[in-house]
């Protein structure tokens, strides 16, 4: 799974990818230890072209009845994201892009059992395929909506870590994913592309949501 992520403002030369959106993802707010339920910028289309907008981690669709649903809904199986009730509407029309700097994963320290965070991240930043839902009668009146994580099996370092990670996308994909029909979107996840990642472990500072600052991302022996 993905259960915390990073997101920082992106470099002029990756946000230029964007040129509707540059200015957004220069100033987009920085979050070192984004958690399940808080709000990240989000990529996608209200029917009037890209924008990056704020929508809060946990994807609420139309018909739940309690806000306690996000906590199961951070992430969506591309194995499932078609079929499943929580997800299956947003498929077919509400897909996103989520800009990240990494992600964390856990792997447990066979010294003293406990599980250590390593940051998992690329040279450039990364884009995770993603589905969003409007607002919500159970969110706060100024909350623009929800969204979640499309996940696949991990390969590359990744996979050393934990079973689960993103479904990457090329950012030159997003207005096509975007707007593709449910089965051409499908085809576009099964043939992402693995970025050239790296991972190293922080410390476990990261644990704890509460803590958010830049030096989370320190390495750590």
């Amino acid at each position: 799974m993905c259960g915390r992520f990073v997101q920082i403002p992106i470099r002029d030369a990756d946000a230029r990818l964007f040129p509707q959106l540059v200015g957004d993802l220069l100033s987009m707010p920085a979050s070192y230890n984004l958690a399940p339920t808080q709000r990240a910028s989000v990529i996608l289309d209200r029917g009037t072209g890209l924008q990056l907008t704020r929508l809060s981690w946990g994807l609420l669709p139309f018909w739940a009845k309690a806000k306690k649903l996000q906590g199961s809904t951070i992430n969506a199986r591309i194995e499932t994201v078609a079929e499943k009730p929580a997800f299956r509407a947003a498929f077919k029309k509400r897909r996103c892009l989520i800009p990240m700097a990494g992600y964390y994963e856990w792997s447990v320290n066979e010294d003293d059992g406990k599980k250590d965070p390593w940051f998992i991240h690329a040279a450039t930043p990364l884009w995770a395929a993603g589905l969003w839902e409007d607002t919500s009668p159970l969110l706060d009146p100024d909350n623009l909506g929800t969204f979640t994580v499309i996940t696949g099996d991990s390969s590359g370092v990744s996979a050393d870590i934990h079973d689960r990670m993103p479904v990457w996308l090329d950012p030159g994909q997003a207005e096509e994913w975007i707007a593709a029909d449910a089965d051409s979107a499908m085809a576009m996840l099964l043939a992402s592309q693995l970025p050239a990642m790296e991972a190293y472990r922080v410390s476990r500072a990261v644990n704890t949501p509460r803590n958010n600052r830049e030096d989370l991302l320190a390495a750590v022996a």
